[in-house]
């Protein structure tokens, strides 16, 4: 029996149950084993139910019906075996002597049935020796004929496949070695292009100040004293400006700047409008190159200085609590002399020790930590917990639009990853078939994500959370399409402070670190941006050498 030919019903059956066969004879042995078990059942139950009735019909069905299963048992178990065709000839031979003997045996039952009889005994005889080749067959011929030809060559073909996945692990291993060389080829080869290029515009600066000096030198005194009065008189001029710079918005709601004298004439106008102010600026600036002297007014729902870091404190005005919440954790809080909390810990901790390593964290970081402004979305590259490199899509709201789903290596194949997002998020279309695209997909709590693949399935950028409806997700994807292109570049070393307006429009600010963790929070919120700046310059002041007050987290510990 081929395990080529066409599969049967038995064999298709077989297959779904316990798996793909080796050849034909596993499952038709399994069959035959099955359908011999139940038949020598059958007969035995009516053998029970045939007890005391004496020599009945009923009595001859279930010696018959127990010994052909039997049999038929028997010859199944080995059948399945698959060995050598040849030598399945005495396994049938036996399974057809015993039925035979039974075929005899219903000849002689009932009148002629009696154990010393030469009649009982001579289907006793044949029935023995059907068994006796039927199990010889399977004890000796394994050993004597081996393995059939089906089966050898299954075998043969899994262990070559077995081989073959051998050969590509290594091929696999070896590529990504080459991979790695070469990923770390390329960061030495950045870094001696970062370290020419430094020295290269060193020598260009000492170059050009060389020549600078040797064209003075040649020049006339008498020239250059001329030269240095008609300066003076410019810049003295330029100081004395009558125009200043106004930064506004026109009717379409968008950012404009121009240049008034104080007699009310436009002396210029920026010629076009900017989506947010921080680009209008930008266009100003470089017209304030050549109107030295004259002075910017914004045209402002609110003022919003830039941020200006105080000195630390020598003798703070300040203290942090410890102390323990309803739920028996740590906290801490920054509480002013006067009563007001300037910031607050965004968990309880189960340890008073991790409490306090919390507040060392913020007095480390606090200080010196920037400002990190969104306007209105901007990409962080930080180093997370475990030393690997990602970036986040961090909109100023605090929000975090999307991330890199996986971290990096290296700093410069962050920043990479980051630029491919930013080079066709824009472009990319929602749930096509190919090409760069967003893919949606319901995650086991059933929340919606979405994740951004390159046009050969490489994943680029996932959104970071679920959300709870398609039209959240949709809008998500949105905003990435939006916001990811243009979004500026923002460095961080070891934290940095983000003030954010939250869902009530008020402004907070909150202290992260590198890695993603929030160390501290404003606690409250602020009417404006400027009351939240205000707010942490305060801590900034004061928390660095800030003291701890343990008294009422202690007061607490003794009553226990």
């Amino acid at each position: 029996m081929s395990s080529k030919s066409k599969k049967s019903r038995l064999v298709s059956l077989y297959a779904d149950r316990f798996g793909e066969p080796f050849t034909t004879d596993e499952v038709y042995g399994y069959w035959l084993f099955v359908l011999g078990t139940v038949v020598a059942v059958v007969g035995m139950a009516l053998f029970l139910v045939s007890m005391g009735a004496g020599r009945t019909g009923t009595r001859e069905i279930a010696y018959l019906l127990s010994g052909s299963g039997l049999a038929g048992a028997f010859a199944g178990l080995v059948v399945g075996q698959s060995f050598h065709r040849r030598a399945k000839l005495f396994v049938y031979a036996g399974l057809v002597i015993c039925l035979a003997a039974m075929a005899w045996f219903l000849t002689v039952f009932p009148r002629g049935w009696a154990l010393d009889s030469a009649s009982a005994q001579g289907v006793v005889i044949a029935y023995t020796v059907g068994l006796a080749l039927i199990t010889l067959s399977g004890a000796i011929a394994p050993i004597s004929v081996g393995q059939s030809r089906a089966r050898r060559e299954i075998e043969t073909a899994l262990a070559s496949a077995r081989a073959d996945d051998e050969a590509d692990d290594r091929e696999i291993a070896a590529l990504r070695e080459t991979v790695e060389e070469r990923d770390e080829r390329i960061e030495s080869l950045e870094a001696e292009l970062a370290a020419a290029r430094e020295e290269t515009a060193a020598a260009e600066t000492a170059a050009e100040t060389a020549a600078a000096e040797t064209e003075t030198a040649r020049g006339d005194a008498e020239t250059a004293r001329a030269e240095a009065t008609g300066l003076a008189a410019h810049l003295e001029q330029l100081e004395d400006s009558s125009a200043t710079f106004d930064v506004y918005r026109d009717t379409a709601g968008q950012w404009r700047w121009r240049l008034v004298h104080r007699n009310g004439n436009i002396i210029a106008t920026s010629g076009e409008s900017y989506a947010s102010d921080r680009n209008a600026r930008r266009g100003m600036r470089s017209v304030t190159r050549n109107a030295l002297g004259a002075a910017v007014v914004w045209q402002r729902d609110e003022e919003e200085p830039e941020p200006v870091v105080d000195p630390v404190a020598e003798t703070p005005q300040s203290s942090f609590e410890l102390y323990r919440d309803a739920d028996d954790e740590f906290r801490w809080r920054l509480r002013h002399d006067n009563g007001e909390i300037l910031a607050a810990g965004t968990r309880g901790f189960s340890s008073r020790s991790a409490a306090e390593r919390s507040i060392d964290g913020v007095q480390s970081y606090v200080g010196p930590a920037d400002y990190l402004e969104f306007d209105p979305a901007g990409i962080e590259v930080y180093e997370d917990v475990a030393g690997e490199f990602r970036w986040r899509l961090v909109h100023r709201n605090g929000n975090v639009l999307g991330d890199s789903g996986e971290g990096y290596a290296s700093r410069s194949n962050a920043r990479r990853a980051a630029d491919r997002l930013q080079e066709v998020a824009g472009d990319a279309a929602l749930d096509t078939a190919e090409g760069v695209r967003f893919e949606t997909y319901e995650d086991a709590e059933g929340d919606h994500r979405w994740r951004l693949v390159a046009a050969n399935d490489e994943p680029i950028a996932d959104s970071g959370e679920g959300y709870s409806s398609r039209s959240e997700l949709e809008n998500a994807v949105e905003r990435v399409q939006e916001y990811a292109p243009a979004a500026d570049r923002l460095t961080m070393a070891d934290a940095a402070v983000e003030v954010h307006e939250d869902d009530a429009g008020e402004f907070r600010w909150r202290l992260r670190h590198r890695n993603g963790t929030i160390l501290g929070t404003s606690g409250e919120g602020y009417g404006s941006r400027s009351g939240a700046v205000d707010a942490v310059n305060r801590v900034k002041r004061h928390a660095p050498n800030a003291p701890v007050d343990e008294g009422e987290a202690a007061a607490e510990e003794s009553d226990e």
